[in-house]
Protein backbone atom coordinates (compact mmCIF):
# COMPACT_ATOMS: atom_id res chain seq x y z
CA UNK A 1 0.00 0.00 0.00
CA UNK A 2 2.60 2.41 0.84
CA UNK A 3 4.62 1.87 -2.79
CA UNK A 4 0.88 2.86 -4.41
CA UNK A 5 0.87 5.90 -2.54
CA UNK A 6 4.33 6.60 -3.07
CA UNK A 7 3.66 5.66 -7.24
CA UNK A 8 -0.09 8.31 -6.91
CA UNK A 9 2.47 11.10 -4.75
CA UNK A 10 5.20 10.72 -7.28
CA UNK A 11 2.50 10.98 -10.49
CA UNK A 12 0.74 13.80 -8.81
CA UNK A 13 3.94 15.87 -8.21
CA UNK A 14 5.33 15.59 -11.99
CA UNK A 15 1.88 16.51 -13.29
CA UNK A 16 2.24 19.82 -11.05
CA UNK A 17 5.80 20.63 -12.56
CA UNK A 18 4.71 19.78 -15.95
CA UNK A 19 3.37 22.64 -17.18
CA UNK A 20 0.55 22.60 -20.42
CA UNK A 21 1.74 23.31 -23.66
CA UNK A 22 1.33 26.17 -25.03
CA UNK A 23 -0.48 26.51 -28.48
CA UNK A 24 1.69 26.63 -31.78
CA UNK A 25 3.04 30.01 -32.45
CA UNK A 26 1.40 31.95 -35.29
CA UNK A 27 2.94 31.42 -38.36
CA UNK A 28 3.63 35.11 -38.95
CA UNK A 29 4.40 36.05 -35.58
CA UNK A 30 8.30 37.28 -34.73
CA UNK A 31 9.96 34.36 -34.77
CA UNK A 32 13.88 33.35 -34.62
CA UNK A 33 13.91 32.76 -38.64
CA UNK A 34 11.74 35.95 -38.97
CA UNK A 35 12.59 38.68 -35.73
CA UNK A 36 9.97 41.44 -36.94
CA UNK A 37 7.39 38.94 -38.45
CA UNK A 38 5.75 38.96 -41.61
CA UNK A 39 2.48 40.41 -43.12
CA UNK A 40 -0.79 37.55 -43.69
CA UNK A 41 -1.23 36.70 -47.25
CA UNK A 42 -4.71 36.59 -46.20
CA UNK A 43 -4.35 40.45 -44.49
CA UNK A 44 -5.92 43.84 -46.39
CA UNK A 45 -2.89 44.57 -49.35
CA UNK A 46 -3.10 48.16 -47.43
CA UNK A 47 -1.02 46.41 -44.47
CA UNK A 48 1.76 47.12 -46.67
CA UNK A 49 1.71 50.89 -46.48
CA UNK A 50 3.24 50.44 -42.97
CA UNK A 51 6.27 47.90 -44.19
CA UNK A 52 8.71 51.09 -44.40
CA UNK A 53 9.09 51.31 -40.69
CA UNK A 54 9.38 47.10 -39.88
CA UNK A 55 12.30 46.50 -38.17
CA UNK A 56 14.53 48.78 -35.67
CA UNK A 57 15.10 52.79 -36.30
CA UNK A 58 17.42 55.28 -34.66
CA UNK A 59 15.71 58.76 -35.11
CA UNK A 60 16.37 62.24 -34.18
CA UNK A 61 13.61 63.88 -32.69
CA UNK A 62 12.21 68.02 -32.23
CA UNK A 63 9.97 68.55 -29.59
CA UNK A 64 8.17 72.25 -30.00
CA UNK A 65 9.12 74.06 -26.21
CA UNK A 66 6.23 75.97 -26.05
CA UNK A 67 7.57 77.88 -23.02
CA UNK A 68 10.29 78.95 -24.97
CA UNK A 69 9.51 78.71 -28.60
CA UNK A 70 12.40 76.72 -29.61
CA UNK A 71 12.79 73.68 -31.02
CA UNK A 72 14.40 70.67 -28.31
CA UNK A 73 16.39 68.12 -29.94
CA UNK A 74 16.95 64.57 -29.10
CA UNK A 75 17.82 61.00 -29.92
CA UNK A 76 14.85 58.41 -30.36
CA UNK A 77 14.04 54.75 -30.90
CA UNK A 78 11.07 53.45 -32.89
CA UNK A 79 10.68 49.62 -34.05
CA UNK A 80 8.11 47.97 -35.33
CA UNK A 81 6.90 44.25 -35.91
CA UNK A 82 4.16 42.57 -37.20
CA UNK A 83 1.61 41.30 -35.15
CA UNK A 84 -1.91 39.71 -34.58
CA UNK A 85 -0.34 36.52 -36.58
CA UNK A 86 0.44 39.27 -39.27
CA UNK A 87 -3.11 41.18 -39.79
CA UNK A 88 -1.52 44.15 -38.06
CA UNK A 89 1.57 45.76 -36.91
CA UNK A 90 2.98 47.36 -32.82
CA UNK A 91 5.51 49.73 -32.65
CA UNK A 92 7.36 51.28 -29.84
CA UNK A 93 9.44 54.33 -29.34
CA UNK A 94 11.90 55.36 -26.50
CA UNK A 95 13.24 59.08 -26.21
CA UNK A 96 14.71 59.39 -22.64
CA UNK A 97 12.32 58.20 -19.51
CA UNK A 98 9.64 58.05 -22.18
CA UNK A 99 7.84 55.18 -23.94
CA UNK A 100 5.23 55.27 -26.42
CA UNK A 101 3.39 52.54 -28.54
CA UNK A 102 0.78 52.16 -31.02
CA UNK A 103 -1.00 49.13 -32.61
CA UNK A 104 -1.85 50.27 -36.41
CA UNK A 105 -4.75 48.25 -37.84
CA UNK A 106 -6.28 48.55 -41.47
CA UNK A 107 -10.40 48.67 -41.12
CA UNK A 108 -11.10 47.35 -44.59
CA UNK A 109 -15.16 48.03 -43.84
CA UNK A 110 -14.15 51.94 -43.35
CA UNK A 111 -11.29 51.80 -45.68
CA UNK A 112 -9.03 53.54 -43.32
CA UNK A 113 -5.74 52.94 -40.71
CA UNK A 114 -6.65 53.21 -37.26
CA UNK A 115 -4.14 53.84 -35.14
CA UNK A 116 -4.49 53.34 -31.30
CA UNK A 117 -1.13 55.34 -29.47
CA UNK A 118 0.26 54.91 -25.58
CA UNK A 119 2.91 57.09 -23.67
CA UNK A 120 4.13 56.18 -20.21
CA UNK A 121 5.36 57.28 -17.34
CA UNK A 122 2.90 59.86 -17.93
CA UNK A 123 -0.30 58.03 -19.59
CA UNK A 124 -1.67 59.32 -22.59
CA UNK A 125 -3.49 58.08 -25.28
CA UNK A 126 -5.24 58.19 -28.50
CA UNK A 127 -6.80 57.36 -31.73
CA UNK A 128 -5.90 58.42 -35.08
CA UNK A 129 -7.57 57.29 -38.25
CA UNK A 130 -6.48 57.72 -41.87
CA UNK A 131 -4.70 56.77 -45.08
CA UNK A 132 -2.36 57.63 -48.11
CA UNK A 133 -2.63 61.03 -49.46
CA UNK A 134 0.03 61.92 -52.53
CA UNK A 135 2.47 59.40 -51.29
CA UNK A 136 2.34 60.35 -47.61
CA UNK A 137 0.54 58.49 -44.36
CA UNK A 138 -1.60 61.01 -43.02
CA UNK A 139 -3.88 60.38 -39.68
CA UNK A 140 -5.87 62.54 -37.80
CA UNK A 141 -8.24 62.98 -34.19
CA UNK A 142 -10.30 65.59 -34.20
CA UNK A 143 -9.13 68.34 -31.33
CA UNK A 144 -9.54 71.39 -29.85
CA UNK A 145 -6.68 73.98 -30.39
CA UNK A 146 -4.66 73.37 -26.82
CA UNK A 147 -6.56 75.94 -24.48
CA UNK A 148 -8.98 77.22 -27.12
CA UNK A 149 -12.31 76.19 -28.40
CA UNK A 150 -11.06 76.20 -31.90
CA UNK A 151 -11.94 73.06 -33.48
CA UNK A 152 -9.39 71.61 -35.75
CA UNK A 153 -6.94 67.73 -35.86
CA UNK A 154 -4.15 66.65 -34.63
CA UNK A 155 -2.44 65.30 -37.49
CA UNK A 156 0.37 63.17 -37.56
CA UNK A 157 1.99 62.51 -41.19
CA UNK A 158 4.91 60.33 -42.45
CA UNK A 159 6.56 61.66 -45.42
CA UNK A 160 10.01 60.85 -47.35
CA UNK A 161 8.94 57.64 -46.47
CA UNK A 162 11.50 54.98 -48.28
CA UNK A 163 12.64 51.58 -47.10
CA UNK A 164 15.47 53.15 -45.75
CA UNK A 165 14.13 55.72 -44.19
CA UNK A 166 11.16 58.21 -42.67
CA UNK A 167 10.11 60.96 -41.38
CA UNK A 168 6.88 61.85 -39.43
CA UNK A 169 5.72 65.24 -37.79
CA UNK A 170 2.98 66.21 -35.51
CA UNK A 171 0.78 69.17 -35.88
CA UNK A 172 -2.63 71.36 -35.19
CA UNK A 173 -4.29 71.99 -38.17
CA UNK A 174 -7.63 74.16 -37.94
CA UNK A 175 -10.45 72.81 -39.30
CA UNK A 176 -10.21 75.15 -42.47
CA UNK A 177 -6.53 74.50 -42.69
CA UNK A 178 -5.54 78.28 -42.16
CA UNK A 179 -3.67 77.95 -39.13
CA UNK A 180 -0.64 75.03 -38.88
CA UNK A 181 0.90 74.74 -35.45
CA UNK A 182 3.40 72.10 -35.70
CA UNK A 183 4.71 70.39 -32.22
CA UNK A 184 6.90 67.60 -33.05
CA UNK A 185 8.99 66.00 -35.69
CA UNK A 186 10.90 63.32 -36.08
CA UNK A 187 13.48 61.72 -38.71
CA UNK A 188 14.26 58.01 -39.28
CA UNK A 189 16.99 55.36 -40.27
CA UNK A 190 16.41 51.82 -40.72
CA UNK A 191 19.47 50.25 -38.68
CA UNK A 192 20.72 46.79 -40.84
CA UNK A 193 19.69 43.20 -39.39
Amino acid sequence: MKHYFLLFLSLVLWSCQTAPERASSLAYEPSQSYPFGRPNPAAPEQLAQFHFMIGRNDCVEERLNNGTGEWDEGRRTWDAQYFMNGYAIEDSGRSGATTNGNIRIYDANADQWNVTFYSMPSFSTGVWSGGMEAGNMVLRQPQKAPGTDFDGHSTLTFSKISENSFDWSGEWISVDGSAVFPFWRISCTKLPT
